[in-house]
């Protein structure tokens, strides 16, 4: 296991295939995971405050992922945040980069690069 159970990774996609699929897959690496269907519920969560990294979908409903990672930041909390999109083009990485992303990651998601991703974003930025 390369993660934590301490390590608390909160997710918002739209999609709950999506979700359960990111969350069965970081469970088995340790990480203790918190799945949402939308920004709202992400910025409602109680244990928002501890979590030690963000994962957002670039096109949400209500509210993209840019504009959450927005919201995350006005309310103070600097958690790593990585971006999921199904189109990461060169002008995309460069807006995420801008917002303050540490990453971006094309769907579908092969192999372990999420795990992967999380534990150098973790290793680098505690």
């Amino acid at each position: 296991m390369t993660g934590l159970i301490s390590t608390l990774v909160l997710i918002a996609a739209d999609d709950q295939a999506v979700r359960d699929s990111l969350q069965f897959s970081l469970r088995l690496e340790g990480y203790w995971v918190r799945t949402h269907p939308g920004a709202a519920a992400l910025l409602d969560d109680p244990y928002l405050a501890k979590a030690t990294c963000v994962i957002l979908d670039d096109r949400k409903t209500h509210l993209d992922g840019f504009e959450v990672l927005s919201r995350l930041r006005a309310l103070g909390f600097d958690m790593p945040a990585v971006l999921l999109t199904n189109n990461a083009n060169q002008r995309l990485r460069a807006r995420a980069a801008a917002a303050g992303f540490c990453t971006v990651l094309e769907k579908p998601l092969l192999n372990n690069i999420l795990a992967e991703t999380l534990g150098t974003i973790l290793i680098t930025d505690p």
